[in-house]
């Protein structure tokens, strides 16, 4: 099976940036997820920022984005078999997520851009790869703590869009997504979804898209 890796390419639409596809705006998954959160999940993030203060909150989000983005390099370097940068050996989120990364014996697509044409959204994938044998989604996170499953609801939602649009581009069955959540100071967790997970997780994810389509003038 052949994949392409596909740059992403953005324009604003209604101040919205979106991922253009042969000459097709489609809104991305985050951005999706984000405009339909849960009621709960937003009262929940309001009463963080304020116990926490607004300014403290703000750097706390800051730095996780950093944090990611710094790891998301040195993950993508290692994958094509490129040098580190000179600061990884000291990053302690990078010793947590290299095991995993070890075990991907392929990668097929590499920050690649996919979108769904008969659904309407698109996104940015982190690694598609052979994984004990048989093509996985790879989603690659951080965190200061661990997480339970019932915490990471959007992260399988994005994960599953992402192979569905996958499954759509490529007329292949994608089965296996996994999420690694790299951990300060310990081995990053690892939640691994199936056939059964995904198609749960589809089934969520087409009512939050259809939610967002309702939303929009």
């Amino acid at each position: 099976m052949m994949f392409t890796q596909i740059p992403a390419q953005y324009k604003n639409v209604d101040r919205k940036r979106q991922l253009v596809f042969d000459g097709q705006a489609y809104p991305s998954v985050s951005t999706i997820l984000a405009a339909t959160k849960p009621e709960a999940d937003r009262l929940a993030l309001q009463r963080w920022r304020k116990r926490v203060g607004y300014a403290q909150a703000q750097q706390i989000s800051t730095q996780a984005c950093r944090r990611g983005t710094s790891l998301h390099t040195a993950i993508n370097y290692f994958l094509m078999g490129q040098d580190l940068p000179a600061d990884v050996p000291d990053n302690l989120y990078w010793h947590s997520i290299k095991p995993v990364l070890e075990s991907v014996l392929e990668v097929h697509l590499l920050e690649s851009a996919v979108y769904h044409a008969e659904q309407g959204y698109a996104g940015r994938l982190d690694c598609l790869g052979t994984w004990q044998g048989e093509l996985c989604l790879f989603d690659w996170k951080t965190a200061s703590k661990p997480k339970k499953l019932d915490w990471i609801t959007d992260y399988c939602l994005q994960i599953t869009a992402y192979t569905a649009a996958v499954n759509h581009l490529y007329d292949v069955q994608i089965e296996r997504a996994l999420i690694a959540i790299a951990l300060e100071d310990q081995a990053a967790q690892i939640f691994l979804l199936d056939a059964a997970d995904l198609s749960h997780y589809w089934q969520q994810f087409l009512v939050r898209l259809r939610l967002w389509q309702q939303q929009q003038p």
